[in-house]
Parts: C-alpha cells; sequence; structure tokens
C-alpha cells in the first residue's frame, strides 16, 4: 500500500509540494529504483543479522522515508530518501518472497506465492485511492499516516522468522 501512494502521489509531490520542476520527478523514480537494486544486492550480504530483524527494519525505514517526505524537504533530499524508500522496498519484498519459498512445501510453493501475489493485488489499488482522497484534504497527510502505520507495524514484523 505505501509503494502504490508513493507511486500515484509522486508526480503532485514534485510539482505542487516541492514546487519543482518536471524532472525532478524522473530523478526521483530513479533513484527509487537504483534503491530497489542497492537493496537487492545488499540483502544477501546482510541475512546474517536474521531475516526478522531486516524485515523489522525495512518497515522502519519505509515509514522513515514516508514521514521524512511529509515534511517537504529540499528535492535533493527527497531523491536521497527516495534511494532508500526503494532499499526499504526491495528488502521486505525479497524477504517474503524468500519466506514463501523456505516454509512452503515445494508442491505448493507455487499456491503460496499466487496466494502472497492475490493479496498484494487487492490491497495495490487501496493506496493510491485512499492517498488521493487523503491528498486532497492536504498533500502530506497520506505521507504522514502510512509512514506511521508501518513504523506502528515495524515492531511487529519479522517476529517468528527464522
Amino acid at each position: 500500500m505505501g509503494h502504490g501512494l508513493l507511486f500515484a502521489l509522486l508526480p503532485l509531490y514534485v510539482l505542487r509540494s516541492l514546487e519543482a520542476p518536471p524532472w525532478v520527478y524522473g530523478l526521483l523514480s530513479g533513484a527509487w529504483g537504483m534503491g530497489s537494486a542497492a537493496g537487492a544486492l545488499l540483502l544477501g550480504r546482510l541475512l546474517s543479522a536474521g531475516r526478522g530483524l531486516l524485515a523489522t527494519v525495512s518497515l522502519f525505514l519505509m515509514g522513515g522515508v514516508l514521514l521524512g517526505l511529509a515534511l517537504l524537504p529540499p528535492w535533493p533530499v527527497a531523491v536521497g530518501l527516495a534511494f532508500l524508500f526503494g532499499v526499504g522496498q526491495q528488502f521486505w519484498s525479497l524477504l517474503v518472497t524468500g519466506l514463501t519459498y523456505r516454509e512452503l512445501p515445494e508442491e505448493l510453493v507455487g499456491r503460496g506465492m499466487g496466494g502472497v501475489a492475490f493479496v498484494s493485488g487487492l490491497l495495490a489499488p487501496l493506496g493510491p485511492l485512499l492517498g488521493g482522497a487523503l491528498a486532497g484534504v492536504a498533500l502530506p497527510l497520506p505521507f504522514l499516516l502510512a509512514g506511521g502505520l508501518l513504523l506502528a507495524l515495524a515492531p511487529w514484523a519479522g517476529r517468528g522468522w527464522r
């Protein structure tokens, strides 16, 4: 949901809140993608810290970034935050995928991944829908609420993960 919210509101955020030129949107999107690539490369090296801890860190990272964006920082800072969001998002995605593969019997992995994709696809429209409605009140509001929700969930993320 945080991914959908950020992706949907990013152009509006750049043009209206940051009052930056349109090319800054490209920088933010590129930084997000580079952060995702960096997250994929880093995760393997950090797995020794424990999957549960990394799941918690990923939600803290994404939640903190959303709260940081709600403060409407200058666009160079927003670019750095987008990079960090990509790292956190990739950590979470890879950890959930790995958990599904590791915990399910081989014959159920396809169904398990289908279930994860189904739930993700079902929830995906909620971020942009709620984000757009809340942005009509005040653009920082959806970032504050989504960031706060991720930070509130972070202590419970990864409990029991091996």
